[in-house]
């Protein structure tokens, strides 16, 4: 019944064919133990090459040198190939600051990748039951981590030159001692699974029993789970990707602009998943799970009614709204205000590589956009090319009073990163003149002008 039920789950997850050269991670413990054997069972038949890795952590002293023993014992007298390693954990753990199980893993992953290389392997078995895909789901959302992030065990996934497999995903802890049993293997144990130290041994000694005895067949339920909300999570990956490669988010090297009104037009989950893709991009890595509040302000930050709001991201990452587009970005240089005179005729260069030229004629020209002219008799020289001040106020052609630089700004939607930095021309007593491209002063023109002042705004559009 057993092997029947790892056959039927190895078959439908296309795990393992013919002729493979597979290599079987075995500690000594029940799970791999009961795996080497039931590869064993298979290998004339199927024609496999295997190769068992076993490796002493150096955690357990006597005990871990034992279990290697133990496994190097087994492997000879049912005539298998083996290879020993010896990890020194303690110093990899002390060397960059991480804790035994993290330290563990990383060194003992490490060897496996090296040996897949080493035996040109098509296979990494490992012995992950049931148990542990209800554990690893569980303890997931019990974290509190962003649901999207709640990956249980994968039953294969690319690992070196070919692919990690778990056959014993379908069965439980309970089923694989009972294997083990009645094949009469008696396998090593490790005492340190059952300090309830460590969390996940804690799930298991007294969450796992209780949900066990009200589902005996959690397991099952948890691995079809898996499986489809893995299926659900490749399609939803897949078109936020296609959406991320869309004209939606303009790539600018390490910054990003989206569109405010394209992005809250797509499905909330597509939303989601493309603002992580937006982080990775940026990162240039996998995001870390604490990106889930980073989402919740993001995703305020969009919908809501406030035209101007930022966010400040880890590692100097900065996202800018303003109005309709958002900015992400690493790039905060300090605004610097300037403050230039400009001779007439002549010309200013502004920090943004754009000029303001000068100059007079006896004639006006049609203004444009980039174009402004005065009767030159009714200002007074010589004249400033200038960021903002506070209370700067200037007058409207063709309309009475005055209107503050800062309200022009609002109106015109201007981005808050850019009005620190617009050019404004006034003459010498201080009278704004021209915002440049946004609003032309009032100025009274004589019955017969003498000459006219014409400034020219060009920058890498207009030149």
């Amino acid at each position: 019944m057993f092997n029947q039920k790892v056959d039927q789950f190895a078959r439908k997850h296309q795990l393992f064919k013919h002729g493979a050269t597979i290599l079987i991670g075995v500690s000594g413990g029940p799970d791999s133990m009961a795996l080497l054997h039931y590869f064993l069972q298979k290998r004339e038949a199927w024609q496999l090459r295997l190769v068992v890795l076993t490796i002493d952590h150096q955690l357990r002293g006597n005990e871990s040198e034992s279990d290697v023993q133990y496994v190097a014992l087994q492997c000879e007298k049912w005539g298998i190939e083996y290879k020993v390693a010896s990890l020194d954990v303690p110093t990899y753990k002390r060397k960059h600051g991480v804790g035994t199980q993290v330290a563990a893993r990383a060194m003992r992953y490490q060897f496996f990748e090296e040996c897949m290389s080493t035996y040109q392997a098509d296979l990494l078995a490992l012995g992950h039951h049931g148990d542990d895909q209800v554990e690893t789901l569980y303890m997931g959302m019990m974290r509190g981590v962003e649901p999207m992030h709640i990956h249980g065990i994968p039953e294969k996934r690319p690992f070196g030159q070919g692919k990690l497999i778990r056959p014993f995903l379908g069965v439980t802890k309970g089923e694989i001692e009972a294997y083990c049993k009645q094949n009469h293997i008696q396998p090593r144990y490790d005492e340190s699974n059952e300090s309830p130290y460590y969390t996940r041994n804690a799930f298991r000694m007294k969450v796992l029993p209780f949900l066990k005895e009200h589902n005996p067949k959690i397991h099952e339920h948890m691995q079809k789970y898996h499986e489809y909300r893995e299926d659900d999570e490749d399609y939803l990956q897949h078109e936020a990707k296609r959406i991320f490669d869309s004209s939606m988010f303009q790539k600018q090297g390490r910054k990003l602009v989206v569109d405010r009104t394209e992005f809250l037009s797509i499905p909330r989950p597509l939303q989601r998943r493309s603002f992580h893709l937006i982080l990775n991009y940026l990162y240039q890595q996998t995001i870390y799970d604490g990106s889930y509040l980073h989402w919740e302000q993001y995703i305020r930050m969009m919908e809501d009614e406030t035209p101007q709001a930022s966010i400040d991201m880890p590692l100097g990452l900065t996202v800018v709204r303003s109005y309709e587009t958002v900015t992400f970005t690493f790039d905060q240089t300090e605004v610097v205000p300037f403050h230039y005179p400009l001779q007439v005729p002549g010309e200013v260069q502004l920090p943004n590589g754009a000029m303001i030229q000068a100059y007079i004629n006896d004639r006006y020209q049609d203004e444009g956009l980039y174009h402004f002219a005065c009767d030159i008799n009714n200002i007074t020289l010589p004249l400033t090319v200038r960021t903002r001040n506070p209370g700067d106020r200037i007058s409207i052609r063709g309309m009475d009073g005055h209107k503050k630089v800062k309200n022009l700004f609002i109106d015109e939607k201007i981005p808050q990163i850019e009005r620190d930095q617009w050019p404004i021309v006034t003459d010498a007593t201080g009278k704004l003149l021209w915002i440049v491209s946004l609003q032309k002063a009032r100025i009274n023109t004589s019955s017969k002008p003498e000459a006219w002042l014409h400034l020219m705004y060009k920058n890498q559009e207009n030149f």
